[in-house]
C-alpha cells in the first residue's frame, strides 16, 4: 500500500463525488427501494427547494438519516454529506460504503483544517450541488428536541452566499418495520449580506429555530408490536449506542 492509499483509509474519500454519475444513480435507486421496502418515508417541502447550489441543515436521530434523506430526495442535485468524524473508512460496513460511493466530506477535529474542509464545502458549490450537515455535530435521543449547533455550518453557507434550506427528520429514532418517518423541509434562509461573527451567530440562531419549528410539539409515541427494531442500530455507532443507553438509564 502506497502513501496515497495509506492516508485515504485514514482520512476517507478525498476525491468528493460531485456529479451525479452512475455509480451515484444506482447507490440513489438501491436507496430509495431499501428504505422504502422497510419504513413509511414521507416528505413535504420539497417546493421549497431553491435552485443549487444550497446547503441543508438538519437535525440527526440516527446513523440511517443520511438514507432517509435521499429516499425522498430527487437524484439531481447531487447532495454531499458534511461531517462524519471518522479516520479509517476501511473498517465498518457504513464507513466501506461511503468510502465506495464517495460524496462526503470528513471531519475529524484532530486532523482536519478549517481551511480544507473549506475548500472541499466549495467544490461542491463550484458543481452546482447541495451540502447538507448534521449541525447538531451529535445523534439525539428525543424527537420534540434539537441540541445546540455547531460552529460550521453558518460559516460554510455565509462564505459562498448560498441559501440554507432547514430540514427535520422525526420518527427515526427508534426504527423498526413499516415505521412512519417524515422528512421535513422549510422555507430556504437567505444569506446574502451577512458578515462578520455576529451576522454568522444571528444566521445560526435563524437556522436553529427553523429546524426547530419543523418538529413535533410532544414525542410520539412508541407501537408495543415493533418488528425488526434491529433496524434501529443497525447504521449507529457503539458510541452512539451507549450514549443513548446512559441517558435513559437502560
Amino acid at each position: 500500500m502506497d502513501v496515497a492509499d495509506a492516508r485515504r483509509r485514514r482520512t476517507g474519500p478525498r476525491e468528493l463525488g460531485v456529479r451525479v454519475t452512475l455509480r451515484y444513480r444506482l447507490m440513489w435507486f438501491a436507496v430509495r427501494l431499501v428504505v422504502r421496502s422497510l419504513v413509511r418515508v414521507r416528505v413535504s417541502g420539497l417546493d421549497y427547494w431553491p435552485a443549487a447550489p444550497f446547503q441543508i441543515v438538519s437535525n440527526h436521530h440516527n446513523g440511517a438519516d443520511p438514507l432517509l434523506v435521499i429516499a425522498v430526495a430527487p437524484l439531481e442535485p447531487r447532495i454531499t454529506w458534511f461531517g462524519p468524524r471518522e479516520r479509517d473508512f476501511s473498517k465498518g460496513f457504513k464507513n466501506r460504503v461511503m468510502g465506495f460511493f464517495g460524496g462526503v466530506i470528513p471531519y475529524d477535529p484532530e486532523g482536519t483544517t478549517l481551511t480544507s474542509a473549506v475548500r472541499a464545502v466549495r467544490r461542491v458549490y463550484e458543481a452546482d450541488g447541495v451540502l447538507a450537515i448534521f449541525a447538531e455535530g451529535r445523534i439525539g435521543f428525543r424527537e420534540s428536541e434539537l441540541l445546540p449547533f455547531e460552529e460550521g455550518a453558518a460559516a460554510f453557507a455565509v462564505t459562498a452566499g448560498v441559501p440554507v434550506v432547514p430540514c427535520a427528520i422525526v420518527g427515526s429514532t427508534e426504527l423498526w418495520l413499516g415505521r412512519r418517518v417524515d422528512v421535513r423541509f422549510g422555507p430556504p434562509l437567505a444569506t446574502e449580506g451577512i458578515s462578520g461573527r455576529e451576522g454568522r451567530r444571528q444566521l445560526e440562531e435563524r437556522m436553529h429555530e427553523a429546524v426547530a419549528a419543523l418538529l413535533p410539539a410532544r414525542e410520539p409515541r412508541r407501537k408495543r408490536f415493533r418488528p425488526l427494531r434491529v433496524l434501529t442500530d443497525l447504521l449507529n455507532g457503539s458510541d452512539d449506542i451507549a450514549r443513548r443507553e446512559a441517558e435513559r438509564g437502560t
